[in-house]
């Protein structure tokens, strides 16, 4: 994982952390801890390079851990249907996850 404080406003940081996906999905999502962050305020960005649906409302956050859930289309297009979570097993280790968190 690579993390890059892009930012310091006193107290508060902005951090861009990379992290590479688990090479088996647990259902409800993967963790990922940000060591340079004492408590995560918000989450600002959820990318990936896969193509998976990453939804910030639903990442989970504690202290300075996030629970990410990952989506796909299981459509020939997004209209056909709403994201559903990747099956548990599902192996993301050839994705890259890029989160920017508000945090002190």
């Amino acid at each position: 994982m690579a993390e890059e404080v892009i930012a310091n406003i006193g107290e508060v940081k902005i951090i861009k952390a990379t992290v590479t996906g688990p090479a088996s999905y647990t259902s409800g999502g993967f963790s990922v801890r940000i060591g340079s962050a004492t408590k995560i305020k918000q989450v600002l960005v959820a990318t990936n390079d896969g193509g998976y649906k990453v939804d910030i409302g639903k990442v989970g956050v504690s202290d300075n851990s996030l629970t990410v859930p990952v989506e796909y289309y299981n459509y020939p297009a997004t209209a056909a249907g709403t994201a559903t979570e990747v099956p548990a097993g599902t192996n993301l280790s050839g994705v890259n996850f890029e989160f920017v968190v508000i945090a002190v």
